[in-house]
């Protein structure tokens, strides 16, 4: 990836126009809802030099926030992949690129809804992040029963075509 400081991924993010919540996780700010438990600023990448962040592509992204501990969902400005993904911090194994912010926001709200919060405390946070799937995404999570990974992975696969916007 293109050298990025912590400066000019947080004003990518205000020209991406994304909702306040992703500034606020971006700028570290105290979450309602106890959501800087899942939510955190992508900080690993900014603590890497040039040549440690190049080992994650050659084209420009910025970085938005972390989950799950090593996971940064990030935007890829570069045309033939312009789009969200994700990435482990760790291993360098990426999820698909193109996708749509409706997308890429629900395997985030996916976990929530396996932590077990309420239909109402996920439709709360889901008009912060401006995630307009999420009665889409509890419905059809309230009536299925994926134990292995090749279901969850068929399902959510699916449930992407179903959510390009």
């Amino acid at each position: 990836m293109d050298f990025i400081t912590r400066d000019q991924a947080r004003r990518d993010i205000v020209t991406l126009n994304l909702p306040q919540i992703v500034l606020d996780i971006f700028d570290e700010k105290p979450l309602p809802k106890n959501l800087d438990i899942h939510f955190c600023a992508p900080y690993p990448i900014f603590a890497l030099e040039p040549i440690g962040q190049a080992e994650y592509g050659d084209a420009r992204m910025t970085p938005l926030w972390m989950s799950g501990g090593s996971t940064i969902v990030a935007y890829q400005h570069a045309p033939e992949r312009r789009g969200y993904f994700r990435f482990d911090i760790e291993s360098g194994e990426e999820e698909p690129i193109f996708l749509t912010w409706q997308q890429v926001l629900v395997e985030e709200f996916q976990f929530l809804w396996e932590s077990e919060w309420t239909d109402e405390d996920l439709i709360e946070v889901a008009g912060w992040f401006n995630f307009k799937c999420i009665e889409l995404l509890i419905g059809e999570l309230s009536q299925l029963n994926l134990d292995p990974v090749a279901d969850r992975n068929a399902w959510y696969r699916e449930f992407l075509r179903k959510v390009q916007e």
